[in-house]
């Protein structure tokens, strides 16, 4: 068992200095214990506090091998999603059914349970456009617009992926179920950080949709009441430094607030057209692609600051150019996309080598 699940179980520090031990360039799994004892400050109780997170670690580990569930650890670059373990307080671990797929574009699309006609149409038409790319739609599996736009990445043939609030043995609504099954079967997954038998309480929306923000290069909210769960999303992904695009809906429409709401703020930018608004997202998806000029985008930039053999962190990178992580992230996944560059790590690119 990796000791990262009883990291994961352990109480008494937060998810942000979970994150910061294993970035370190010093973290070995074998000393985790004593590198968690220095961060702890109750030192009296420390060893009891392990010892029962050690306990439901091996408990759940058992679960998953006997529930077929699979284990995503923050510090695996190939299957965690590598854009959520660039925010400062990922998950240690990932419960999850099926994949993640870290080779497609990750954007979130979100919205009210309570979905008016327009919404609908709405969240369709801007997915089925944006199938055509290498787009991964990311929600919530969630009744109203979070199944339209999974159901509609999977009409389209997109990827598709879902986070739970609760355990993976606690879907909801349960009849979503056949969704999740199909997000799975179609090649993408659904996950949480929840253990398997955990239900979907209330508290646990909110820690679950930080991470709808935090997996995607950016949020699109179709439709929102000015207090909801897609408005927490929201604000969390412009917390993170995330890029937020919102339709603007009627005035005086109890599901057109939100939206409405973070444009007037400056919290988003403004979604009005699927094909404007691809190009907006990601650069590269734009119909004169075959024009842009590297050297002359921030992409260009970067580049000067890989020579080969030079492993870069993306700290350095964002203090450097004085950066907000949604530009930086999504122009070193341009660079990634375009074969320029690797990731070598949890937080650390550099040039890529000839195959």
């Amino acid at each position: 068992m990796n000791p990262l699940l009883t990291l994961h179980f352990f109480k008494g520090i937060t998810n942000a200095e979970k994150q910061a031990i294993i970035a370190s360039d010093q973290f070995n799994e074998k000393d985790l214990k004593p590198t968690v004892y220095q961060q702890y400050k109750r030192k009296e109780d420390f060893d009891s506090r392990w010892e029962k997170a050690a306990l439901l670690a091996s408990m759940e580990y058992e679960i998953c091998q006997r529930e077929g569930v699979v284990i995503l650890y923050v510090n695996d670059v190939d299957n965690f999603p590598s854009v959520l373990r660039e925010i400062p307080d990922p998950p240690v671990v990932l419960f999850g059914r099926g994949r993640w797929n870290n080779k497609k574009v990750p954007l979130s699309v979100i919205g009210s349970r309570k979905m008016t006609n327009y919404g609908k149409f709405q969240c369709r038409r801007f997915v089925e456009d944006l199938s055509q790319f290498p787009i991964n739609i990311i929600s919530g599996l969630a009744m109203g617009i979070d199944e339209v736009a999974h159901q509609t990445a999977l009409d389209c043939g997109a990827t598709t992926q879902a986070f739970l609030a609760g355990g993976l043995g606690h879907i909801s609504p349960k009849k979503n179920a056949i969704l999740a099954q199909q997000i799975m079967n179609s090649g993408g997954g659904y996950f949480t950080e929840q253990p398997f038998h955990v239900a979907s309480l209330p508290p646990y929306y909110p820690v679950r949709n930080r991470l709808i923000a935090g997996a995607a290069l950016a949020t699109l909210v179709i439709e929102a009441a000015r207090k909801s769960g897609a408005m927490i999303t929201a604000n969390q992904a412009f917390n993170y430094g995330r890029e937020v695009f919102a339709l603007p809906g009627a005035l005086f429409q109890p599901m057109s607030e939100g939206p409405n709401k973070l444009i007037a703020d400056e919290i988003a930018s403004i979604a009005l057209d699927p094909g404007t608004f691809a190009s907006n997202f990601y650069p590269l998806w734009s119909k004169n692609r075959s024009k842009i000029d590297l050297s002359k985008s921030f992409e260009g930039q970067l580049i000067q600051h890989f020579p080969h053999g030079r492993k870069v962190h993306s700290s350095y990178l964002k203090k450097y150019f004085e950066v907000n992580n949604s530009q930086l992230f999504k122009s070193l996944h341009v660079l990634i996309e375009l074969g320029v560059l690797q990731r070598i790590g949890v937080h650390t690119y550099a040039r890529k080598t000839a195959d």
